[in-house]
């Protein structure tokens, strides 16, 4: 899994804009790629393919699903509020965990995980006016803020091993949550 593409077909405009965003290691994630593409042109379906291959695509709400580029991809959107629920599931466990592990005698000063908020669901309406590109990076911006807070929760939990409900010395963080990745195909 290489990560996210966020997309935006625009039939006002005739374009596809393609918003990648990648994991950067226990930092987080962020932008790595943006290409807008004209839907005139005959490389576009393949060229737009190639950089969405092995990764959750998240569609504006503005892009028609059944639209010959997206349907003929056979690419399932994922679900953004989903991961944002599990994240946010994920964080009340951690935080749990550790305030229980802190409450033990001589565990007092132990500095508590700080974990990035999960943002609100966007808005998409207020930006649908604006240039494609736009609202492609304001839902690539909510994708990037969404998994950095999943990544970093995962690192903790991960890193916090010893007390955590399952932990398991040596396991390495997930890219996203196990529920997660069953139900939206890369």
């Amino acid at each position: 899994m290489l990560g996210f593409a966020t997309l935006d077909l625009s039939t006002r405009d005739n374009t596809l804009t393609v918003w990648l965003t990648s994991a950067l290691g226990t930092a987080g994630a962020g932008h790595t790629n943006a290409v807008t593409f004209d839907l005139d042109d005959a490389t576009t379906s393949r060229r737009a393919l190639a950089m969405i291959c092995d990764r959750y695509v998240i569609l504006t709400d503005r892009t028609p699903r059944e639209h010959p580029l997206i349907s003929g991809w056979g690419a399932e959107p994922s679900d953004l509020t989903m991961l944002a629920k599990q994240t946010t599931a994920a964080q009340a466990t951690v935080l749990t965990a550790f305030s229980e592990y802190r409450a033990r005698p001589g565990k007092s000063g132990l500095i508590e995980p700080n974990l990035p908020p999960v943002p609100a669901p966007l808005d998409q309406t207020a930006l649908e006016a604006g240039a494609p590109q736009q609202l492609t990076l304001a839902l690539a911006n909510q994708v990037t803020r969404t998994w950095t807070a999943w990544l970093t929760t995962e690192d903790e939990r991960v890193k916090r091993w010893t007390y955590m409900p399952d932990g398991r010395e040596g396991e390495k963080p997930a890219l996203v949550p196990a529920e997660f990745a069953e139900h939206n195909s890369l």
